[in-house]
């Protein structure tokens, strides 16, 4: 369990700065006021959704890996 985390963790780091850096660059657009004021609601719901799905599955996986790869090999 504890080498599947470091070997995910990498990865999961990455994942994060790549959708902090999306949420940077939709954010620092240039748009109308009333416009800019939608998207940076959607960008922040956006990112907030991307980080529970990337921290979550890490999670997950870390959890219940031992007991899925066990489900897998007595397929």
């Amino acid at each position: 369990m504890v080498r599947y985390l470091f070997r995910e963790l990498p990865r999961t780091a990455l994942r994060l700065a790549v959708a902090i850096a999306l949420f940077g660059l939709v954010t620092q657009l240039p748009v109308p006021a009333l416009l800019g004021r939608w998207v940076a609601i959607a960008a922040s719901a956006l990112l907030a959704a991307a980080v529970l799905i990337i921290c979550g599955s890490l999670l997950y996986n870390t959890l219940f890996y031992e007991r899925y790869w066990r489900q897998v090999d007595s397929r």
